[in-house]
């Protein structure tokens, strides 16, 4: 199961503890850890909580989560090289602002780099040499669900193939050809490849039970 991550906090952890001794109750041993996407390869700030449970039968007495490793590559690495496909996303407004920060290192963080308007949810713009904020099914501003970067000299927002490839999609997957459902659907989605080092790890604690 997933959430996000105040999951683990909310009502003081009294809301995650409920889920614990739901499943316990229900013959299951529960395990539960907020993890970061940009500690397994993908360049976007996602913490979610990943809880996995074990049947009680299947006797499985140690599970691990998987261990984080250095970020190889960041946003920039993941942006579609077509122009033709993004031309429309660029954004030009006279109320953009920019901080005094040199976009020439990289980071494994969002390097935040100016505003547009007054700088709210949407309205922020981002380096591509960081990572990508966590992107959101819903909210506003002008680059609303997915934060705005500089781009060959020029503000935009993610085309929604890049919001699949920072969440572990292959390019072979089919994307709904309404962009607002695109942009809805991945900001809802989990992060594949966190998954699947999870799967991983599910696999060698069901090896060593049997």
């Amino acid at each position: 199961m997933e959430n996000v991550k105040n999951f683990a906090s909310h009502d003081n952890g009294h809301t995650l503890d409920v889920v614990k001794r739901t499943m316990e109750e229900l013959g299951y041993n529960f395990y539960q850890k907020v993890l970061n996407s940009v500690d397994y390869g993908i360049p976007q700030n996602r913490e979610r909580i990943y809880m996995v449970c074990f049947r009680k039968d299947l006797y499985v007495s140690e599970f691990n989560y998987p261990e984080p490793f250095p970020l190889a590559k960041h946003l920039e690495d993941f942006l579609l090289n077509d122009e033709s496909m993004v031309s429309q996303l660029y954004i030009d407004r006279p109320d953009t602002y920019y901080n005094n920060v040199i976009d020439n290192e990289y980071r494994n963080k969002p390097i935040r780099l100016g505003i547009v308007n007054k700088g709210g949810q949407g309205e922020r713009i981002y380096s591509t040499k960081g990572i990508a904020i966590t992107l959101s099914a819903y909210g506003g501003g002008v680059f609303a669900k997915t934060g705005g970067y500089l781009i060959n000299g020029r503000t935009r927002r993610l085309h929604p193939r890049e919001c699949a490839r920072i969440m572990g999609y292959p390019d072979s997957y089919i994307i709904s050809d309404s962009s607002s459902q695109a942009y809805k659907q991945f900001g809802n989605s989990v992060v594949i490849d966190v998954l699947q080092f999870i799967g991983e790890e599910i696999g060698k604690a069901m090896k060593k039970s049997h």
